[in-house]
């Protein structure tokens, strides 16, 4: 699940989320008057139920007026359709040691060779120490 959050400056509050690293999406549709000429544009941003109360502390703080909070569907799907942002932070190989980037704030392993050996050598380790 995900929380649609109607705010007052789009804009400013996707680049707000962008410097505090909150994964989002921002949604876009042509607003049309009754004869289907493109009046303006409705805009609203969506996050994961996970960072909302981080995301409204945010938006707090950077001054931005929430105007509405909407339960939301299918995330991954708006993701595909829409501007998505997505943070990549910066981890250590727990076997090799090695500085990598990846999605996942808490990844321990670069590839998943590192990850077999790794588990191999914990596995044999074991075994000699029993």
């Amino acid at each position: 699940m995900a929380k649609k959050i109607v705010v007052s400056e789009v804009k400013g509050a996707s680049n707000a989320l962008k410097d505090f690293q909150i994964e989002h999406i921002v949604v876009s549709y042509p607003n049309r008057d009754r004869k289907g000429a493109v009046i303006g544009e409705k805009r609203w941003i969506i996050v994961k139920n996970v960072n909302a109360q981080e995301t409204k502390d945010v938006l707090k703080e950077a001054g931005i007026s929430i105007l509405k909070i909407k339960g939301a569907r299918r995330f991954e799907k708006m993701a595909a359709k829409h501007t998505h942002f997505r943070p990549q932070f910066e981890c250590t190989c727990r076997r090799c040691g090695k500085k990598f980037m990846s999605f996942v704030k808490e990844a321990a392993w670069c590839s998943k060779e590192c990850k077999r050996m790794f588990r191999k050598e914990k596995k044999c380790g074991s075994q000699d120490n029993a």
